[in-house]
């Protein structure tokens, strides 16, 4: 067995079925490999847009994901998908080509140090010998795992991939977490005498098991839950106990920290602050008593929790419901939740001005759309609104890059759900920016007869930052842009394409592409008036 078959093995039996990339020289063996054993490569045409594929996939199916890139530029390349999954913890498994040992010392062309420009961004970055290369990855799967999941990266000689090695390494696919003997009393006591308990549920609530907990444990506390914007749907947001999501938009937060302050009790729940605005803080670190739940102890700082369950979160939630006692009848008043989540929406919603507005073009796509369509969102003021606008019915309903915020992310993702799902709607929300950055992969829509619905918020600016501008009272600079006719450029990809100018026109369009039979992609152009934008911020 040579070291590409024991590293192919080693993936496909960890659960990787898709690999993402562009492939060098050095790398084909290991394309054979990934052939051999039951893993589709997928060629994109850049690495970015490669590893927000794998990301995307890796967040879908619970389990890692690989992206496949060559020495020099292919590995530079990978640098913001790679920031990407570090921050938004993703499993994602790096592999690089590199020069043959023989010359690394020596040889020059496309050469530079590949581990140590990962090494930042990586849970774990090395370069693959033929001695140990089956240990190094299962020790890298056990890494991508552990604690917070992360990246890691494999950086291959072109000659050790041909060597023979004993055999591959069979690697689980999660880590044993060491649980607490058992509840302290006091967490106990704190849940059944708390009046106004309010958990804060984040992206560490990731795979299907740990948020059918999640959602067991809420209900079984009635405790109503705000989410980070990458566990939305945790909680089904057209339930009562979803107050909604937290994170980017200063008019949001502000009224969502107006009821945490009024909290006895905060129950946070796999919660990381890598999604949050600065402007957390402060709020985060007034909070009267914390329990926290997640695998990792809150060395951060931002937050002081008075009791912590590290572990496995699922068991742990488990656990903390098996005493369920009873709770004040008078917890949490329906009325007192409804109120609040009427006033989240009134909050973004702009009335009397004219032309399509960004919160009418996500309110129809919701209630038009089947209740089980995955969404993927670009980084962009139209990225705030929706998480405030779409509602999620099942965790990973949105997909998005939040903890980095990268934009081009959200057209690679709904390749991705698609891939993963082919008779789910998949619907890719992007801006205009956002798209330009990454319009390429869109022949990948054909190529592999895809058909995701892309809603394209076309307002020939850098929104946010125009917003941001203006705010500072400096001139607009740098953040307006010509764009291209996108219906004509979709349909050079081989997709279906239409412009809207109001709302009636974008429902009659959902309702007609819904209705029919089509066997490629859709793109919609909607020219948006972007007022709704200052609106949330």
């Amino acid at each position: 067995m040579r070291v590409v078959d024991a590293i192919a093995r080693s993936l496909y039996d960890a659960g990787v079925r898709y690999a993402f990339g562009i492939p060098g020289g050095e790398v084909l063996h290991l394309l054979e490999a990934f052939r051999d054993v039951g893993i589709q490569f997928i060629l994109t045409r850049h690495e970015m847009g490669a590893g927000f594929m794998a990301d995307a996939v890796s967040r879908l199916s619970d389990g890692p994901s690989v992206l496949v890139a060559t020495l020099g530029p292919g590995l530079t390349n990978t640098v913001t998908p790679v920031a990407q999954a570090y921050l938004d913890r993703s499993p994602l498994v790096v592999i690089t080509g590199a020069i043959a040992t023989n010359l690394e010392n020596i040889y020059t062309h496309q050469i530079i140090d590949q581990t140590a420009i990962l090494k930042p961004i990586t849970k774990f970055s090395v370069t693959v010998r033929a001695a140990d290369a089956g240990k190094v990855t299962a020790k890298a799967l056990s890494i991508a795992f552990e604690g917070r999941p992360g990246p890691v990266h494999l950086n291959l000689p072109t000659d050790v991939a041909q060597m023979d090695v004993a055999t591959s390494v069979r690697q689980q696919k999660t880590i044993a977490v060491p649980q607490q003997a058992s509840v302290p009393i006091d967490v106990q006591r704190s849940l059944q005498t708390a009046q106004r308990p309010i958990a804060l549920v984040g992206l560490g609530v990731s795979t299907a098991d740990t948020a059918s907990a999640t959602k067991a444990f809420l209900e079984n506390w009635r405790i109503p839950a705000m989410t980070t914007y990458k566990a939305k749907g945790v909680i089904p947001e057209n339930q009562l106990l979803s107050l909604g999501a937290i994170g980017l938009s200063p008019v949001i937060d502000q009224i969502q920290q107006s009821l945490l302050r009024t909290a006895d009790l905060v129950v946070t729940i796999g919660f990381d602050p890598v999604e949050l605005r600065s402007d957390w803080i402060l709020p985060l670190q007034s909070l009267a008593s914390i329990i926290n739940v997640d695998v990792v102890s809150a060395t951060h700082h931002i937050f002081l929790a008075q009791f912590e369950l590290i572990g496995d979160i699922g068991s742990n939630l488990h656990r903390m419901s098996e005493n369920t006692a009873e709770f004040a009848a008078d917890r949490w008043p329906e009325t007192h939740l409804s109120n609040h989540r009427g006033a989240l929406k009134r909050a973004v919603r702009v009335t009397g001005s004219e032309g399509l507005h960004p919160y009418d073009v996500l309110e129809i796509l919701r209630e038009e759309l089947p209740p089980t369509t995955v969404a993927c969102v670009d980084t962009g003021s139209h990225r705030i609104l929706t998480n405030h606008v779409w509602e999620c019915y099942e965790p990973n309903g949105l997909l998005q890059s939040n903890g980095l915020g990268s934009m081009a992310y959200a057209l690679p993702a709904a390749i991705a759900a698609q891939l993963l799902y082919p008779d789910r709607t998949v619907i890719c929300l992007t801006g205009d920016a956002g798209l330009d950055m990454i319009t390429g992969e869109m022949a990948l829509l054909a190529a592999h007869k895809l058909k995701p619905i892309i809603v394209v918020f076309t307002d020939r600016a850098l929104s946010l930052i125009k917003l941001k501008q203006e705010r500072m009272n400096l001139p607009t600079y740098g953040v307006d842009f010509d764009v291209p006719s996108y219906t004509t450029l979709a349909r050079a990809y081989g997709g279906q394409a239409y412009t809207v100018n109001s709302a009636k026109e974008l429902r009659n369009t959902i309702r007609d592409i819904e209705g029919a039979s089509r066997e490629t992609f859709v793109l919609i152009e909607a020219r948006i008036n972007p007022a709704d934008y200052r609106q949330q911020m």
